[in-house]
């Protein structure tokens, strides 16, 4: 079974090293046409992705090889059972596989010292983040199986120190090769890629290594360390030490000293930030569930040991979620003295929390309504089980979890929207957040009420209306109610919002057709969306408000202010109205042309 693969591998390495010979010939012939005169397009496109997949493929193969040779020479004295043909595999890859990527490799070297644009192709980002992913990760599970076997938590297996060993030199190998020439953007997604797997990893480490303590120090891991309890601590640490080291080498010596891009704001906000603190939030609200339900509730466990086994866990969880999110956002908070700090990435994490805080605060509500409506059904007399007052107390838990969640987040863009309504106003993902939750919560709103009514009609016709028609329709009641009042406010901001636009962007808003915008004008004193907006569209101009600290001594309407406007020469204006009666100055900017 074995020699149909060892002659297939055998026909690849010399079509393969015939194919290298005859490309190495031609370009030597044709060197005198200088480096750059390689043909760009398709051409180009089809060597290089045969090129580089041949590159990745081979030198997968023969790391394999080695790594099960490797292991064999280690576990010299120790095999059983001899297995002759795993051994020809792995010479086989060893041999032929190993000595054709040098060779590609090699070429590809020259190549790309010959003509730098090899150096910022697609081909060669694709090799060099597929090859230092596999590497990285096949290394940090063979340090991960050292690490236990070092420590005593595993029995030793060969296996683990070979894949530790060679697969280490395979990633060191090609970050080395990576860094000779190489632009530092084409290898942005293979540092973002692996500051994202070290975080991942030493997070889950280190969540164990928190659960594995609590367990031994509340009794609850059931057996003394002395007795091999300890393992569960030390597969925790050496699963936290492995992600740090990777994450200290991708993220504290390259990504954090890089340019803060998309890519890496994705990775602080979304991941480090918004990840790190819904995990913690998720987390910490089954926990308190959990606790209330045994302090006031109806637990089924009938000990404490049973009823709380999951809570070492969900402990760890709340931990490294919150340090990940406080670290993440010391991380931004340092970054945003920068100017231009506030992206459309920050607004979508906002944004994104904003709604997971709603979603379960909403879901609290709804939750009370049916428990009440329940309730009253029952005439006081709860659901058998008391399953009515758990629910109770896992609404409280969602509305004590969520409310805060939504309201951070939710003043955090209302913050940015009245410091800089602009950008905040013509933001896709605000806009998008309020008619996604309007159309969410109507469209739920309409089913509930569809149900509802199906339901009352249902028991009216058959001559049953009762108390159980209540507990009938106690879900979709609540539904109803909540998404009623979800629907209504979010409309209201929405509608709130196309009127501010309207002022700051004339034209941008619903009505009568506004007139082109020919100046800019400045009124200093108070005035509110609405007044913004018509005066933006008398006098078709761009209009902002200034507010003075002298404070206003009467407002002045908008008729006056449209007056002094029309009075003013043509250009940009500065209203005075402060004082009740507006006086417009003309005003020339340095920079207007």
């Amino acid at each position: 079974m074995i020699l149909p693969l060892v002659s297939s591998l055998l026909t690849l390495a010399v079509i393969v090293g015939l194919v290298v010979l005859v490309v190495v010939a031609v370009r030597r012939r044709g060197s005198g046409a200088g480096p750059t005169s390689a043909p760009v397009g398709g051409g180009q496109s089809v060597r290089r992705f045969f090129q580089y997949l041949l590159l990745v493929g081979l030198l997968l193969a023969a790391a394999s090889g080695v790594t099960g040779l490797l292991a064999r020479l280690l576990d010299t004295g120790r095999t059983l059972v001899s297995d002759d043909a795993t051994l020809a595999l792995q010479l086989a890859l060893a041999l032929v596989a190993l000595p054709l990527w040098g060779l590609l490799a090699w070429w590809t070297a020259r190549r790309a010292a010959a003509d730098p644009r090899e150096l910022r192709s697609g081909g060669w980002t694709a090799y060099l983040t597929i090859v230092g992913l596999v590497s990285l990760l096949t290394a940090m599970v063979g340090w991960y199986q050292t690490l236990t076997m070092l420590v005593g938590a595993r029995t030793f297996r060969s296996s683990g120190v070979a894949l530790a060993v060679v697969w280490t030199l395979v990633w060191a190998g090609q970050r080395w090769w990576a860094g000779r020439g190489t632009p530092a953007e084409q290898l942005r997604p293979l540092v973002l890629l692996g500051a994202l797997v070290g975080l991942v990893t030493a997070a889950l480490g280190l969540a164990d290594l928190v659960a594995a303590t609590t367990e031994e120090l509340t009794g609850l891991a059931g057996d003394p360390i002395v007795g091999g309890g300890a393992d569960p601590l030390l597969r925790a640490a050496a699963l936290a030490a492995v992600g740090a080291a990777v994450w200290a080498v991708y993220w504290l010596y390259d990504a954090s000293r890089g340019p803060r891009g998309t890519g890496w704001l994705t990775l602080v906000l979304l991941v480090g930030v918004g990840g790190g603190l819904l995990a913690a939030i998720s987390a910490l609200s089954v926990l308190g569930y959990d606790v209330l339900v045994w302090l006031v509730g109806e637990p089924r466990a009938a000990t404490a040991a049973e009823h709380f086994a999951d809570a070492p866990g969900e402990l760890g969880i709340v931990v490294v979620g919150l340090l990940v999110w406080w670290y993440h956002q010391a991380v931004l908070d340092a970054g945003r003295r920068v100017p231009g700090g506030r992206t459309e990435v920050r607004r979508v994490y906002e944004y994104v929390m904003a709604a997971v805080g709603l979603l379960a605060a909403s879901s609290g509500l709804v939750m009370i309504l049916v428990t009440l409506v329940e309730a009253i059904a029952a005439r006081g007399d709860l659901v058998v089980g008391a399953s009515a007052l758990n629910a109770l107390l896992a609404a409280l838990v969602l509305l004590a979890v969520g409310i805060p969640v939504w309201l951070w987040h939710w003043r955090l863009a209302q913050g940015a929207r009245r410091s800089d309504p602009a950008p905040e106003l013509r933001s896709v993902t605000r806009r998008t957040y309020l008619l996604v939750l309007f159309g969410v919560a109507f469209l739920a709103a309409v089913v509930a009420l569809i149900t509802l009514a199906y339901l009352v009609l249902e028991d009216a016709l058959a001559g049953s209306l009762d108390t159980e028609t209540m507990r009938r329709i106690r879900f979709a009641l609540g539904i109803l109610v909540t998404t009623s009042l979800l629907s209504a406010y979010h409309w209201t901001v929405f509608r709130s919002d196309r009127q501010d636009l309207a002022a700051v962007e004339p034209g941008t808003g619903t009505g009568a057709a506004p007139q082109p915008v020919r100046r800019t004008v400045v009124v200093v004193g108070e005035l509110d969306a609405a007044g913004r907006a018509e005066l933006a569209a008398r006098a078709g101009a761009f209009v902002q408000v200034w507010r003075s600290d002298a404070g206003p001594a009467g407002a002045a309407t908008v008729d006056q202010l449209a007056a002094a406007v029309e009075g003013a020469p043509e250009g940009d204006v500065l209203v005075l109205a402060v004082d009740g009666q507006p006086r417009a100055l003309a005003v020339h900017p340095p920079d207007r042309r």
